[in-house]
């Protein structure tokens, strides 16, 4: 295990520091904000490097410079390979011991920091609504007033603007995030901005997809072409192209890993780039109900395609929203709109900065008669 302390200007750059000398499995075990002249930040964190399979401790070197050392002592250095038979060794193995089940305990029960009472507030107010840690200190280094913190969120989104002219909107997505009832409501809002839409389908993978989607066509009124290659899409684009200023584009729902799919997908977009009557935009829909690993996940693969926008679906099926707002600062995609439910046409916003800071910031508690209970947001 290596414990080290960190100084810096703001928490932030401390916890930078701190990921790239410990890397990402380092533990914060505390903080210290200190004030003066020059105000700067203390951060102590911890990484474990013990490999006992073979009974030495791999310290390649490393130097204890943390809580277990006396003070006023050295700071211990270990050499690459030491045997266990030294006593000096056993009794440093102990309190390793005894300060890892400390930082497990801190793990567990939520860390200590030595913050003001107001930075500790809200501290602990983003940390329940999901933000991660280094989010949180960013936004602590500019208020700690909720609606300060709100405003400051709303300026850290971006929002794409609706709606289209003469623009392709192609959805695509892992398997079950909504994208065909997505389509559905998008052409609904369309239409009732009196845009002319057309459908396209790209899905002949699943025959269910198809048929659900005909429907939707029918029930609005809506041409549809079903096409299974970039050769088809654009000549279903052509056939559009006098009558249409709209065209929402459904695809197949395939898991991220699968790179043959999002190769031939990336080949087909550079297609439709390259030549046809329509602006292309392409949104990457993320399930709000996910776990966000796989969120994070689904975007290492799919962000190999030109992905211009975001959408949140199933916003309704989640009770915390601080990932979406940590999603946007990894993806840096602005946030087309939000689905909060299945009902068509109905469910489907397309909020303001604003409102999707109010929605990150919102809190839903499940009561005991199953109603979930207040939070500031948008209604969802």
């Amino acid at each position: 295990m290596k414990i080290k302390r960190f100084r810096a200007k703001s928490f932030s750059e401390a916890l930078e520091l701190v990921k790239k000398e410990l890397g990402d499995d380092a533990v914060v075990i505390s903080t210290e904000e200190k004030k003066g002249l020059f105000p700067s930040v203390e951060v102590v964190a911890a990484v474990d490097y013990e490999d006992p399979a073979h009974g030495y401790l791999k310290a390649r070197n490393q130097v204890f410079d943390g809580p277990q050392c006396k003070k006023g002592s050295k700071p211990i250095s270990l050499s690459t390979e030491v045997p266990f038979t030294s006593p000096e060794i056993e009794h440093l193995l102990k309190e390793i011991t005894l300060l890892k089940n400390t930082i497990e305990e801190l793990k567990r029960s939520g860390y200590e920091f030595n913050l003001p009472p107001e930075k500790r507030e809200a501290y602990n107010y983003l940390r329940e609504r999901g933000i991660k840690e280094e989010f949180i200190f960013r936004l602590l280094e500019k208020t700690t007033k909720p609606e300060e913190i709100k405003k400051q969120i709303s300026l850290d989104l971006k929002i794409k603007k609706p709606f289209f002219h003469r623009r392709a909107l192609m959805l695509i997505g892992p398997t079950g995030t909504g994208k065909t009832t997505t389509i559905a409501k998008l052409a609904w809002h369309a239409l009732k901005q009196g845009r002319r839409v057309g459908l396209i389908n790209l899905d002949t993978y699943r025959i269910g997809a198809i048929e659900q989607i005909r429907i939707y066509a029918k029930i609005m009124g809506l041409p549809l072409h079903v096409v299974s290659d970039g050769k088809e899409l654009q000549e279903a684009l052509r056939d559009f192209s006098p009558s249409r200023d709209t065209v929402l584009i459904d695809t197949t729902g395939r898991r991220p890993s699968d790179i043959d799919y999002l190769k031939g997908l990336s080949e087909i977009l550079r297609g439709l780039k390259e030549a046809g009557p329509f602006s292309i935009e392409t949104s990457l829909l993320i399930s709000a109900n996910s776990e966000e690993d796989s969120m994070i996940e689904a975007w290492n693969y799919y962000r190999i395609l030109p992905v211009t926008s975001l959408i949140f679906t199933k916003v309704d099926e989640t009770v915390r929203f601080g990932h979406l707002y940590n999603l946007y600062l990894v993806y840096q995609k602005p946030v087309f709109c939000i689905t909060t439910g299945q009902i068509v046409p109905d469910d489907i916003k397309f909020p303001s900065e604003i409102e999707l800071a109010s929605l990150i910031l919102k809190k839903v508690m499940a009561a005991s008669d199953g109603i979930n209970i207040h939070g500031e947001a948008i209604n969802v």
